[in-house]
């Protein structure tokens, strides 16, 4: 019977449509399926692009958002290190007892009075009263000082260079009382009394 089929077939005037249309119908068969898959395919990688683009915009956004982190902490840094609390205040002895020797003078006296603070917001001076417009629970800072008394005795010009350097020293302080005078019948030798604020800021708990 196959025989028959394939005698019939082979005789037919219009086998070569017949030939055509099942080819047709065979690469349907075949490229209907890699369509879809090259479409999918396509699909995905495109979905894959997008979020590697999206990675890479948040990637690019971190490494700027710990550059400028990285510079806060340092401009952080700076400005601590001219402040003075509890912890760092024999460290300050240590530098004015250095600084008069440096400079020829003598240390009569050093006195650390207790801290103090205020409620404390930006545009305030730190040396005049607090704003009593400003509420003190609109503020999440204080202002904290501490006192130092120093007396030293030197000639004028090595008193005036210890003026300079403490001056110089970048240290957010304030003279508070400053006072000179001879200790010595010659006047050669003079005594500096000062008492020096010295500021930081600390977070209200």
């Amino acid at each position: 019977m196959i025989e028959q089929a394939l005698r019939s077939f082979c005789e037919a005037t219009r086998r070569t449509l017949i030939v055509i249309a099942g080819t047709f119908v065979v690469g349907l068969v075949l490229v209907l399926p890699l369509v879809d898959v090259l479409r999918n395919g396509h699909d995905e990688k495109e979905g894959l692009t997008t979020e590697l683009d999206s990675a890479r915009t948040i990637a690019a956004g971190l490494e700027g958002f710990e550059k400028r982190v990285t510079e806060k902490l340092a401009e952080l840094e700076v400005f601590e290190a001219r402040t003075v609390d509890d912890a760092s205040m024999p460290v300050l002895r240590g530098k004015l007892v250095d600084l008069a020797k440096e400079t020829g003078c003598s240390v009569r006296r050093i006195t650390v009075g207790a801290a103090a603070s205020r409620p404390w917001l930006p545009g305030e001076s730190p040396i005049g009263p607090a704003d009593p417009k400003h509420h003190e629970a609109s503020s999440t800072f204080k202002l904290e000082w501490r006192p130092v008394s120093i007396s030293l005795s030197g000639t004028s010009a090595n008193l005036r260079t210890m003026m300079d350097r403490i001056n110089d020293s970048g240290m957010l302080m304030h003279a508070k009382t400053f006072e000179m005078y001879p200790s010595s019948p010659s006047r050669q030798s003079l005594t500096l009394d000062l008492e020096l604020w010295y500021y930081t800021l600390a977070r209200r708990s």
